[in-house]
């Protein structure tokens, strides 16, 4: 059962991030659950580094417009993408936001975890994206965690397919592991 239908998700970063699989991950999680799903993705001029975004949206009907338009989950994953894409959120959505954006800039109404830096403990930074990916399934509860897991094995290659499913299960657990202390619309820094 989606959290609000249709439901909007968007996944920001930087090009290399592996924010564009993150999405796709997702949206096939939500076709495996009989959702009708579109996915769509834009990156900037510089396809490594610039700011990239990852859209799905989720509904158990028919979508009538194929872009988010306000996202009820927003992630960013750099200062960039905050800068971007931070503002837009519905009046009930979720924002999660990688630690390292605070230092450079003050993040109101957000969940701050340490995306990067657990993916980097998991064994490889390039990691972070399924460590975002896992967090904001917990949060939301957009999509069944076995959905993603399938999705995870249809998409990525088996040499990084444990790795990937690690990472994932960490950015649950930043969540499950210290979630009860805190009410959902405060600022959270994990």
């Amino acid at each position: 059962m989606l959290p609000k239908d249709p439901y909007n998700i968007r996944l920001s970063g930087r090009g290399g991030q592996g924010i564009l699989l993150a999405g796709i991950i997702l949206a096939e999680a939500g076709m495996k659950e009989g959702l009708d799903v579109v996915q769509t993705q834009s990156y900037g001029p510089q396809a490594r580094l610039g700011a990239s975004k990852s859209e799905v949206i989720l509904s158990s009907g028919e979508i009538a417009f194929p872009e988010v338009e306000v996202p009820d989950v927003l992630l960013c994953l750099t200062i960039d993408s905050y800068v971007k894409y931070g503002d837009e959120l519905s009046d009930d959505g979720l924002r999660v936001v990688e630690k390292m954006v605070t230092i450079e800039k003050d993040v109101q109404d957000a969940v701050i975890l340490p995306i990067i830096e657990t993916a980097r403990d998991v064994g490889n930074e390039i990691a972070a994206n399924m460590v975002a990916l896992g967090a904001v399934i917990a949060l939301s509860g957009a999509v069944e965690k076995e959905h993603v897991l399938r999705a995870m094995e249809d998409r990525i290659k088996p040499d990084y397919l444990e790795l990937n499913k690690k990472a994932f299960h960490k950015g649950m657990q930043l969540i499950t592991e210290v979630d009860k202390l805190h009410s959902r619309f405060e600022k959270k820094v994990y």
